[in-house]
């Protein structure tokens, strides 16, 4: 038991805790620092939208999209009626009827079926170019029951999403009228 002042337990108590931090030598291995690296949000941002009607069957609409940001895009195409078959692709080819109809063209997106409605695309990350949305209004076809024969209302919203710390770019984003690819005249 110790004697003299009670003050005198307290401090030794507090003289145990601070010796071995203040007794550092070289041979006392130190904690590395910690660094926290934090990058901002990607963003998002609607950057094209239309919509045209009058779209009818057995008929394939290309759409040219100039992107000139380096992102990532979601690309919403919805119709009007609900039983429509719509096939809805994406490319960096303005494929030719031929390709369009053998199923050639080299898409980077495709989504050829009938739900669901609307219809969403997402891109992985793409470089500034030209693009190309693909609409087919699929023809009823008797024999397998796929298909409708609506003529629809189409629209579509672009977005892009981009690195958080990428620097807007002030050049527009353009997104062509819709343009029917037919078979070549003979």
């Amino acid at each position: 038991m110790l004697h003299g002042s009670p003050r005198v337990l307290p401090a030794l108590l507090a003289l145990a805790f601070v010796a071995p931090i203040t007794g550092c030598n070289d041979t006392t291995p130190t904690r590395p620092v910690s660094v926290v690296v934090t990058t901002p949000a990607p963003v998002r941002g609607i950057i094209a939208q239309t919509s045209f009607s009058g779209f009818p069957t057995n008929v394939w609409y290309s759409i040219p999209l100039q992107l000139s940001q380096k992102g990532v895009l979601d690309i919403t195409v919805d119709w009007t009626v609900p039983s429509t078959w719509m096939y809805v692709d994406f490319g960096d080819k303005n494929c030719l009827y031929d390709e369009l109809v053998k199923k050639t063209c080299p898409y980077l997106i495709s989504s050829e079926t009938k739900d669901p409605k609307p219809r969403v695309l997402y891109s992985d990350m793409l470089e500034p170019a030209t693009y190309y949305i693909f609409l087919y209004n699929v023809p009823y076809n008797v024999h397998t029951g796929i298909g409708s024969n609506n003529t629809e209302a189409v629209s579509i919203q672009v977005g892009l999403t981009v690195a958080g710390s990428a620097r807007r770019v002030e050049a527009p984003v353009r997104l062509g009228q819709p343009v029917v690819v037919g078979p070549p005249r003979t």
